[in-house]
């Protein structure tokens, strides 16, 4: 049986090994590499990713993110364009202006995955991108974040809740203090999640894989909540943010028809999969299996999660890259299915070999004697000693019998480590099953 098969696993494995491809995108926006120092005092603390899928009809957020009662480089917005759409406002205000080319159906969590990785601020914030934010907003994240005791940055799930009203954005809105007078506005009862607001630290969101990229977000049922769950998964504390800091988002103009107009049969059929309270069926999955990754893990954040491994000693990285994000393929689990069958049936067949060789001993050694028995017996140790055992010496080489197999060795080599698969890969190395061979090829060499 094989013991030690790393290296004919790795042979496998570079058939069909698979990295994933990078996110396609454009960047329309960036700040100027090199402008400023990259050290904690100049980068953002916060990381606002706002999305648009080419529907959204006003973008007063960023009237109302430019109004927030801290310094504009504490916090930066990416504006993540699904299709290719590239908004005017958004060149205007966004620090980054991203488009993903996606076609068809889009697909919120890629957008929000390529948010994470332009993210430079510590905290990131997914939020609907037609929100009215209070002043204090950003403030009151970084203080969430904010160890009482230590001021370091702790891990947190912070949600954010968002009321939402059957009215239109208003031609003319002074003051968030005006969006209290509920008889004016009407605002509904608060549903968790509405809205798909949640703020968690940057190195969390890539610990533990990011947002999921599986088919079954595709559309309209979807958001961040779907990460959010999995680091509660993994033991990171949950808070609601306090409702002083609540956001508030007005109807679309073509709503789905919920607040008594007509509904959209576009935006119908962008619900591709089940839900659960409009929550997606597969993050209400994950959440109540326990499940800390995604099913499908962005290649880039994959790569940075894997990057930060600390892994102890050189024996066991060899390990650590033996496939890509997918595990091994198909092709490798059948190889070693199939192997694991035969070293079986191989097992087997030595055993009742073995026995009958026993048998024929006590056969044959009236007739061939007892000197040829043991002779016979001799070499069979031999053959199947663990270490090398040099059966035949010429002045050129020598002939080595390790683990059934003859090796011939030029003296020229000097010493050769058996246990070393690479040296006995020497292209002068000669190596068969058969000695006559071995001593032939040697001999005309």
């Amino acid at each position: 049986m094989t013991i030690l098969n790393y290296d004919w696993v790795m042979r496998m494995t570079s058939f069909g090994r698979n990295d994933g491809s990078a996110t396609d995108y454009r960047i329309h926006k960036q700040p100027v590499a090199g402008a400023r120092p990259c050290d904690s005092t100049s980068r953002p603390k916060v990381s606002i990713i706002l999305l648009d899928w080419s529907c959204r009809e006003s973008f007063h957020a960023f009237e109302w993110l430019e109004r927030q009662d801290v310094s504009r480089d504490q916090y930066e917005v990416i504006w993540i364009e699904l299709h290719d759409r590239v908004a005017p406002e958004a060149m205007q205000h966004a620090d980054v202006v991203v488009t993903l080319g996606q076609k068809g159906m889009y697909h919120k969590h890629i957008g929000y995955n390529v948010g994470l990785l332009l993210a430079r601020g510590d905290i990131v914030t997914v939020c609907d991108s037609d929100a009215v934010f209070p002043a204090d907003f950003v403030r009151s994240v970084t203080k969430s974040f904010r160890d009482p005791k230590t001021e370091a940055y702790r891990s947190l799930v912070l949600m954010h809740h968002e009321l939402r009203t059957s009215c239109t954005y208003p031609d003319v809105l002074e003051s968030t203090e005006e969006l209290k007078d509920q008889a004016r506005w009407t605002w509904w009862d608060i549903i968790p999640n509405a809205g798909a607001c949640v703020s968690v630290l940057r190195d969390d969101a890539i610990r533990f894989g990011g947002f999921d990229e599986c088919s079954s977000y595709r559309g309209y049922l979807c958001g961040p909540y779907d990460l959010g769950w999995r680091l509660v998964n993994a033991g990171i504390p949950e808070i609601w943010h306090d409702l002083s800091t609540v956001l508030w988002h007005f109807a679309h103009p073509d709503p789905i028809g919920t607040n008594g107009q007509k509904p959209s049969l576009r935006r119908l059929f962008e619900n591709t999969f089940p839900h659960v309270d409009l929550h997606a069926l597969t993050a209400v999955e994950h959440f109540s299996a326990g499940r800390l990754l995604p099913l499908l893990e962005n290649s880039q954040i994959h790569s940075l999660r894997m990057g930060r491994r600390q892994i102890g000693t050189e024996f066991e990285r060899k390990y650590s890259d033996m496939t890509g994000p997918g595990g091994f393929n198909r092709k490798v689990r059948l190889a070693l299915h199939t192997l694991m069958i035969v070293d079986r049936v191989l097992i087997i067949a030595g055993r009742l070999l073995v026995s009958l060789t026993k048998t024929l001993q006590v056969w044959l050694r009236p007739i061939l004697g007892k000197n040829v028995i043991d002779r016979w017996k001799r070499w069979i140790e031999v053959r199947n000693s663990p270490h090398p055992m040099l059966v035949e010496e010429h002045p050129r080489f020598n002939i080595i019998l390790y683990r059934k197999w003859y090796y011939g060795l030029p003296k020229s080599l000097g010493r050769v480590d058996f246990a070393d698969p690479q040296q006995l890969r020497q292209p002068a190395i000669c190596t068969s099953r058969v000695r006559a061979l071995v001593k032939t090829r040697m001999l005309i060499r």
